[in-house]
């Protein structure tokens, strides 16, 4: 069969399904696709699921669920009797078991379309866009909803530290989910939230990124615009318009689309704006101002301003939903942030260990600027690694020199290349490392993870905070030097 077999307007809706029926997953253990799979075994279905590999978190949560695991990818792995097959947007088209899809002509689908049929369709669908800050808002809106009794439906894409799961389905009237703008699968070159169908939107940034998808920012732009522009009339699109792509997005949009933009963020311009934060550690309060509410205040258990501003979106989402100022900023006070988003894996005597996954400019930038905040007078190392398809490549080569000025040292790992970088400009560190430099900021290039922990242990002092940040496991460098610190200093 050709490759057209596979077409966004072929996929089979789960609804079409028996309980009972037999769904086989290919690429089970990511984040999303892990924990749509043991939700699929929860509402009644048998489940099966193929990967390269099993990497923790997620290989533990599958191999304690009822989800039969087949480590690899084979054309013996899809069942002979399978009723429907997911396939995960990091699978190829010439991946074995799509192969096995085609020549038997089996019904299939993608992660997005099974997550709106999952925990989305029949509930309020509040969706979280965004080059930054996605995960996070997410989980801050869903554990307030929850704390507040609303028992949402929920989806984020991360490991979630104040939710009992990443993904559930709850008996309340909301959804809320993360919005991923990247493509949905090599048959839906589409964004993931242009499945969702939100009522209430939050934009929370659009700048440049994913360049091996979208080749400008005005095609991201794009994608943005024509999500609000068929949200319902009762919609609401909530805007940061701290970033002019968005600002000049809501005034282009303002008056010709259904849907009410309200935007939030530190600009005195915002209908919900920031007017000042106090840094107390690793808490911060914060005091807003809108029409409705005069000033306000919450605190919220993150550094920086873009934390602030996510938590400003959960208070007023939770507001949108009847629920009092008083009641939501007690629920974003006590918030637990989503793992790898500025989690503290080691604190004592005189240094401090930080995981961010941190990993565009702007993400760099804002990361270190809120540690900074929260340590003052403290020495800050930023330890870098280029991992995802647009940090790994030289469009981002002059803004990464100014990311890391909150910083007093900068380590930064080799870009490790990929065949999908072919024909492609990698990211000159040695260059950036030079730049950064210039500017005043002790800098330097190492090999791989075991050399920069090495260099690390070496020249560490008792006053240090490091600031690891990459989008992927930097070889196991956060893990690896919280054993070194706990084995030379203790616990």
């Amino acid at each position: 069969m050709p490759k057209s077999h596979f077409s966004i307007d072929n996929v089979t809706s789960l609804s079409s399904l028996p309980k009972g029926s037999r769904i086989h997953v290919i690429g089970v253990a990511g984040v999303a696709m892990a924990q749509l799979a043991v939700e699929l075994t929860k509402q009644g279905f048998l489940v099966s699921g193929s990967d390269k590999d099993f990497y923790e978190p997620m290989g533990s949560f599958l191999r304690n669920s009822s989800v039969t695991l087949f480590k690899g990818y084979a054309a013996t792995n899809v069942p002979a009797l399978v009723d429907l097959v997911v396939i995960g947007n990091a699978v190829s088209y010439e991946n074995v078991e799509v192969t096995v899809v085609e020549e038997r002509n089996l019904p299939y689908t993608c992660f997005p379309r099974m997550l709106h049929e999952t925990i989305i369709e029949g509930k309020r669908s509040i969706v979280v866009t965004g080059t930054h800050g996605k995960s996070t808002t997410t989980a801050l809106v869903a554990s307030t909803l929850l704390k507040l009794g609303g028992d949402p439906s929920y989806f984020v894409g991360g490991i979630a530290q104040d939710l009992p799961m990443s993904l559930a389905r709850g008996s309340g009237a909301y959804s809320v989910v993360e919005g991923d703008e990247y493509d949905s699968a090599f048959f839906a070159k589409v964004p993931k939230f242009a499945f969702y169908h939100p009522e209430i939107c939050v934009i929370n940034a659009i700048e440049y990124d994913h360049a091996d998808i979208y080749p400008n920012v005005e095609s991201i732009i794009s994608v943005f615009r024509e999500m609000v522009m068929k949200m319902p009339p009762h919609g609401i699109v909530l805007c940061c318009v701290d970033y002019p792509h968005v600002k000049n997005l809501v005034e282009e949009l303002r008056g010709k689309v259904a849907s009410r933009l309200v935007t939030f963020g530190s600009s005195p311009d915002a209908d919900i704006a920031i007017v000042r934060r106090e840094q107390v550690g690793l808490s911060q309060r914060v005091t807003a101002r809108s029409e409705t509410h005069g000033e306000f205040t919450f605190s919220i258990p993150m550094t920086g301003v873009y934390n602030a501003k996510n938590a400003l979106v959960a208070v007023i989402v939770a507001m949108m939903g009847g629920y009092s100022l008083e009641k939501a900023s007690e629920a974003v006070a006590s918030f637990k942030s989503v793992k790898r988003r500025q989690e503290v894996r080691y604190d004592k005597h005189g240094l401090t260990l930080i995981e961010d996954f941190a990993h565009h400019p702007t993400a760099v930038r804002e990361t270190l600027s809120g540690i900074r905040e929260a340590f003052r007078g403290r020495k800050i190392w930023g330890i870098f690694e280029p991992r995802s398809n647009t940090s790994r490549r030289k469009v981002f080569q002059d803004p990464y020199v100014s990311a890391f000025k909150s910083a007093d040292e900068v380590v930064l790992c080799q870009v490790a290349s990929r065949e999908i970088d072919a024909n492609q400009e990698l990211l000159d560190v040695e260059t950036l490392s030079a730049k950064i430099g210039e500017g005043g900021t002790s800098s330097r290039v190492l090999p791989d993870p075991k050399a920069i922990e090495e260099f690390l242990l070496a020249h560490l002092g008792t006053n240090d905070v490091i600031v690891v940040m990459s989008n992927g496991s930097f070889g196991g460098l956060p893990q690896s030097l919280e054993n070194a610190l706990t084995d030379r200093f203790g616990r």
